[in-house]
């Protein structure tokens, strides 16, 4: 019978975790840092971020500033000149008229926006006003909630608006503003 090979005694270096003079050292915090400060990780992370603060202004509700006073119809920029009796005009072709009745104010508007064209009309509610829409042929309907600076303005379709108010704190706004 044959009796297998005797193996010859290896030097076998273990590390005993400081104690040994052959401990295997990484540098890992160093390689951590490396790797969280490279570009792509950094470009991942600016990624994210500009994602996140696209989203929260996709999803955050759109501001109007409307001023009515002796200057005239202001809205969101736009001036419109008096014209007497209510009349508002102004250079791109928009025009306004507001009629007051005992029940509250009345509005009725056409205008181009965002090139489109739109006709809008707005009464008094119980709860504020109720406005009706033509954008580009196409029906819409809005409620507007009296607020302590203006209006917010829901449509029909769910999205909402806020309408700040200066000059006349009870200007209506027949403009489908916001779309």
């Amino acid at each position: 019978m044959h009796e297998p090979p005797e193996r010859a005694p290896r030097d076998l270096r273990i590390p005993l975790g400081g104690l040994s003079p052959n401990v295997v050292r990484r540098p890992r915090l160093r390689r951590t840092l490396r790797t969280l400060l490279s570009w792509p990780m950094v470009a991942a992370v600016v990624g994210i971020v500009a994602a996140l603060a696209g989203g929260l202004l996709a999803t955050a509700e759109p501001q109007i500033e409307v001023r009515l006073d002796a200057a005239g119809y202001r809205i969101d920029g736009e001036q419109l000149q008096p014209q007497g009796s209510g009349v508002y005009v102004g250079s791109g072709g928009a025009a306004l008229v507001i009629a007051r009745r005992p029940q509250g104010q009345v509005a009725g508007a056409s205008a181009v926006l965002d090139g489109r064209s739109m006709t809008g009309h707005c009464e008094p509610a119980a709860a504020g006003e109720t406005c009706r829409f033509t954008v580009d042929g196409a029906p819409l309907s809005a409620t507007d909630q009296r607020t302590d600076d203006g209006w917010h303005r829901t449509y029909s379709d769910g999205r909402t608006v806020s309408i700040h108010l200066t000059g006349a704190h009870n200007a209506p706004v027949p403009f489908a503003v916001g779309r």
